[in-house]
């Protein structure tokens, strides 16, 4: 019991100590960042292609849906 009031008596002491001293530093983006994000957003959807029994090509455009279900048309 006296070790656990001592520890908990020092990490307070610790605690208002460093309190006031430590403030969060806002960091802006980088510069690149903010530029290419137009350029990286794209649909989030692919191609899902296969070949029949007479060979032709058949393709299925696929995206997940709000709920992450996958969906093909």
């Amino acid at each position: 019991m006296p070790k656990t009031a001592l520890a908990a008596a020092l990490a307070a002491l610790i605690l208002a100590a460093v309190a006031p001293t430590a403030q969060a530093m806002p960091m802006a983006p980088h510069h690149t960042m903010i530029a290419g994000l137009n350029s990286d957003i794209q649909d989030a959807r692919w191609r899902r292609c296969w070949r029949d029994r007479w060979g032709r090509r058949r393709c299925q455009t696929c995206w997940r849906d709000r709920w992450g279900r996958i969906r093909c048309n």
